[in-house]
């Protein structure tokens, strides 16, 4: 998830210079969204595997999933040339993704050891 956050944010600095006129950055911009959704995939991947076989929680991959669909939908609206919509949910996906890295890198509450049953 730390890969995916740092290929996100790049997309507001790529966007960024564009729009000071930079012309190439918006081919740098389109590439790395397609980067930036693989990466999202492989970490929804590994929230699977935390999940099965590793019994850890759903929420993360489910996450993963939401998000990867807020990038299609925002590759969409890029291409439709709707920036009143595509510029703050831009904002809004890398805010995501910088929480879900941040929970990524926190360790799990300890569990409590389970008395025997017999």
């Amino acid at each position: 998830m730390s890969v995916a956050t740092v290929l996100l944010f790049d997309q507001a600095v790529f966007a960024g210079q564009f729009l000071s006129g930079t012309f190439g950055a918006l081919h740098t911009h389109r590439e790395n969204a397609t980067y930036a959704g693989i990466a999202v995939l492989i970490a929804g991947g590994t929230a699977i595997l935390l999940r099965w076989p590793g019994r850890g929680p759903l929420w993360p991959a489910l996450a993963c999933l939401g998000l990867f669909g807020l990038i299609a939908l925002q590759i969409v609206l890029g291409f439709a040339r709707m920036l009143t919509v595509h510029i703050p949910l831009g904002s809004a996906i890398i805010l995501l993704a910088v929480l879900l890295a941040v929970q990524a890198w926190r360790r799990p509450a300890p569990h409590e050891p389970q008395e025997d049953q017999t």
